[in-house]
């Protein structure tokens, strides 16, 4: 689903922030991002949400070398990538849950079929007693 393949980025004509990058994320598997800060973390998600090209290297997203295409077929694949921000950029009137199941609903998956994906996210980020809890009284954390 992801590949990365000797990626690099920099910005301008500084020296590249990520060098050499190369990695596969399977279908279906969750992954942590970890680092101090000014590792790159944030370049290398930005490279994963398409909000920013790789100087070098290939970028593969649904098989597809994302780095290649036109600009006007990266719309369509930005709506296939949901990004939960660090300061938050939830929903304020929505719960927890109903925040992590609007882009399930958006993608047309059924009300029967969101508990368990939902419930399951809820646990992973350890919010699952905080289901109904609004973004304003959550952790940033």
């Amino acid at each position: 689903m992801v590949e990365f393949d000797h990626v690099g980025l920099r910005y301008g004509p500084d020296a590249e922030v990520l060098v050499d990058i190369s990695f596969t994320l399977q279908p279906g598997s969750f992954y942590f991002l970890t680092g101090a800060s000014g590792a790159g973390k944030t370049s290398l998600l930005k490279l994963l949400y398409l909000a920013q090209r790789p100087s070098r290297g290939i970028v593969r997203l649904f098989d597809e070398d994302v780095v290649a295409l036109p600009r006007h077929r990266l719309p369509g694949f930005r709506r296939r990538i949901g990004v939960v921000f660090q300061d938050f950029r939830l929903i304020p009137h929505l719960s927890a849950r109903d925040n992590i199941a609007l882009p399930l609903r958006i993608l047309g998956v059924e009300e029967s079929d969101l508990a368990g994906p939902v419930d399951e996210m809820l646990s992973w980020i350890g919010l699952k007693d905080r289901a109904q809890a609004l973004p304003a009284t959550l952790s940033g954390g």
